[in-house]
């Protein structure tokens, strides 16, 4: 719903392939709305207000098409159905054309073109690149769709960037996937800073014997390293409990992963925003075991709160965690995450780590909302020079 303080402001259609969860995006979208310097439209072919922050109900969100939210597959091949029937209505009436996209989205412009039209990029689409071993050694129906499906993906994606202009992203690992792959030049592309609130977020120095992993459950979160690493570890002789926190996204994966529960072993699905903080706040140091993931929100948040995390030592988290002094990057086995897990035991070498993880550099939203200002600043400026 639009506000007098709207008005004469530059209008901005963002594209979000679905609003369903209390992620990453999600927080990012809302951010950006909340700030009211652009006027923003968002477009999503789903919105699930039960699942997703209750502060998107103060806005109008326009849900075009439909995208289902189920396996890989039938998600994938319904949001593409939906990118390529879905027309966003009167977008020409619009200052810039904004995709928020993990890969995919971006298949947008084939239905809707805008000559001021960005990408907000999360990652290139990763069954297509990154993880493509890792999905095509996972079941029968991945190894003989997958190469296909990627190969075709790729043409189309190239394509697609073709009518990109510029592109954002929160991390150097995506820029230079974005390059690698040639999508888009390197000129062109803006790194903006994640988007964290540190208001409610306090550093905590006491800890109960708990290790907390908050993630979506999903395969490639690999929430089955940690309860493999920690009961390999001397931590349960030791009376510390293993909790894995987040919303089940693969059911499948969720209920494999719920049946691994034990005493010292808790699983936790769709968890409060205060549940989440408390068990930041209560925890001894986090895991962060995802495949070579974009940017990674879990080791800056647990930073934050003043707890150590012992990360995979891929991806993005790598940009923000040194190693031995805000917390551990390890290779990703459960003997080596075990191996960690016994070192931050010492108690002078967790004193370090959690000193380090206080006084590590802060990736706040007003600062993202900030470096998403001054680059809509210079694209815009740069547009009006053509």
């Amino acid at each position: 719903m639009q506000d007098d303080s709207m008005i004469g402001k530059p209008r901005i259609a963002l594209l979000v392939p679905w609003i369903k969860s209390k992620g990453g995006v999600e927080r990012m979208v809302l951010n950006l709305l909340q700030d009211k310097k652009y006027d923003i439209d968002i477009f999503t072919f789903m919105y699930d207000k039960e699942k997703t922050f209750e502060k998107f109900g103060d806005f109008d969100i326009k849900v075009i098409g439909k995208a289902k939210s189920s396996d890989f597959f039938t998600r994938g091949l319904s949001l593409f159905g939906a990118l390529l029937t879905s027309k966003i209505p009167s977008l020409e009436s619009y200052d810039a054309f904004i995709i928020s996209t993990a890969g995919i989205s971006e298949l947008a412009v084939f239905r809707n073109r805008h000559p001021t039209t960005i990408a907000i990029s999360h990652t290139p689409l990763r069954a297509a690149h990154t993880m493509y071993g890792y999905y095509s050694r996972t079941g029968a129906k991945n190894r003989l769709v997958l190469p296909i499906a990627a190969k075709f993906y790729r043409f189309m994606e190239k394509r697609a960037w073709g009518r990109i202009g510029y592109a954002m992203v929160f991390s150097d690992e995506v820029r230079r996937r974005l390059i690698d792959y040639r999508l888009i030049d390197g000129n062109r592309i803006f790194k903006i800073s994640p988007s964290i609130d540190y208001s409610r977020i306090k550093a905590v120095k006491s800890h109960k014997k708990i290790i907390f992993y908050p993630s979506r459950f999903i395969t490639y979160k690999r929430q089955h390293l940690a309860v493999e690493a920690f009961r390999a570890s001397e931590l349960p002789k030791k009376g510390f409990k293993l909790v894995l926190g987040g919303f089940p996204e693969d059911k499948k994966y969720f209920e494999s992963i719920n049946s691994m529960s034990s005493e010292n072993v808790i699983v936790k699905g769709n968890m409060t925003e205060k549940e989440l903080a408390r068990l930041y706040g209560e925890c001894y140091a986090t895991l962060f075991l995802a495949v070579n993931e974009d940017t990674g929100l879990v080791p800056l948040e647990s930073m934050a709160y003043g707890k150590p995390v012992i990360a995979v030592n891929e991806g993005g988290p790598k940009e923000f965690i040194q190693n031995g002094r805000n917390g551990m990057l390890v290779e990703a086995e459960p003997q080596e995450i075990a191996k960690a897990m016994n070192k931050i035991l010492n108690k002078s070498l967790y004193q370090k780590l959690v000193n380090g993880a206080i006084r590590s550099k802060r990736h706040d939203e007003k600062r993202m909302i900030s470096d998403f200002n001054k680059a809509m600043e210079k694209i815009m400026a740069a547009e009006s020079e053509k």
